[in-house]
């Protein structure tokens, strides 16, 4: 299968721009101070991260059944990413008996 140039061009910027995300992904998760903050870090790189290198995937593959399973991956991850950091956060507020000096948490 050969692929055009402009696509390879297309899918390269895509899976690239996706790496980097990850990569400030990560600082963010190791340079803030806060378990809040960087589990947003964290969860806002993934989803935007991970999204950017499937599209480039679904370029090079073009219109296909493996495109498909791509962009189904993407649609479960999207769908579990949020319930599991949600999941997280309220377990780090439940925890942490300082979070409401580092952070303002709203009373159920």
């Amino acid at each position: 299968m050969s692929i055009s140039p402009v696509r390879f061009i297309i899918a390269a910027i895509l899976i690239m721009t996706g790496i980097l995300i990850m990569v400030i992904q990560t600082f963010g998760v190791f340079r803030l101070k806060y378990a809040l903050n960087r589990m947003h870090a964290a969860a806002m790189g993934d989803s935007l991260g991970i999204m950017m290198i499937i599209l480039g995937m679904m370029v090079i593959y073009g219109f296909s059944f493996a495109s498909l399973k791509l962009l189904t991956v993407l649609i479960v991850f999207w769908f579990a990413s949020p319930v599991c950091s949600h999941l997280l956060a309220k377990l780090e507020v439940s925890t942490n008996e300082q979070i409401e000096e580092e952070c303002e948490v709203p009373e159920e």
